[in-house]
């Protein structure tokens, strides 16, 4: 367990248990996680901004195909298995074995995020830690205003909400201070903050989502702090064939 980067230890937690839909994984026969971004695995790119957190420090949930994921990345990482893929809030959950009695910052993050870069980790993990949040989420300001959930704040400037864009009412979609998704929590008590993150009924069929853990620790009165992008292209997710073609571009520069 690494302390020398940050003065504590750290655990990551990469979410990797989708099937990729719009990406064709199914047809291609691969989980989201290992299709192909510039010839390696979308995870593998993202495990190459991680060079500071020790392997065994790293736990994957796996879930479709789950048996390629551990193949291609060996024995080195810790796995968990999402046996139903009900959102990204349960998706975190499934790690709760394997962080078993861990109460420092654990960092939660996607496999399909191959741009952000070893400094936003680190930024983000830096910020978490110097001012003793209970939870730090990675935000950017970014236009054309993308379709992820806006930042909702009240009068005083403190975060106490996230509105996914389907839900954001005229006014909340021309906030332009979005969520990117990166997550960090405290391992002493993100196990209960997560089990407070309710069902999306809107969604068919119905998912707890990472994204509406914010909205959650703020009415719990925890410290919610944000850390922005300072290169907004790192933002870039892939969710389809267009994600792809763009991430593509953008990393071969």
């Amino acid at each position: 367990m690494r302390v020398d980067k940050f003065g504590v230890p750290v655990k990551v937690v990469i979410l990797a248990a989708g099937k990729g839909k719009r990406l064709g994984s199914e047809m291609a026969e691969l989980p989201k996680a290992l299709r192909l971004l510039c010839g390696r695995p979308l995870i593998r790119h993202v495990l190459d901004h991680l060079p500071f957190i020790a392997p065994e420090d790293i736990t994957v949930v796996v879930g479709y195909r789950k048996e390629q994921v551990v193949a291609e990345l060996g024995p080195a990482y810790s796995y968990v298995e999402q046996e139903v893929l009900d959102g990204t809030a349960r998706a975190a959950e499934y790690a709760r074995p394997a962080l078993e009695g861990f109460t420092g910052p654990v960092m939660v993050l996607y496999c399909d995020m191959p741009l952000l870069s070893a400094a936003t980790y680190s930024g983000i993990l830096r910020r978490h830690i110097e001012t003793g949040a209970d939870q730090t989420l990675l935000a950017g300001v970014i236009h054309p205003i993308p379709p992820y959930g806006r930042l909702i704040r009240d009068s005083g400037g403190r975060l106490v909400d996230i509105v996914e864009e389907s839900s954001c009412t005229p006014e909340q979609k021309l906030i332009d201070e979005v969520n990117v998704g990166i997550q960090v929590f405290n391992g002493s008590d993100m196990w209960d903050g997560l089990a407070r993150v309710p069902y999306e009924t809107r969604r068919k069929p119905p998912e707890r989502i990472l994204t509406a853990a914010a909205g959650v620790y703020a009415a719990m009165g925890k410290r919610v702090e944000v850390y922005r992008l300072r290169d907004n292209d790192e933002a870039t997710g892939v969710n389809s064939m267009e994600d792809m073609a763009k991430a593509e571009g953008l990393m071969r520069g």
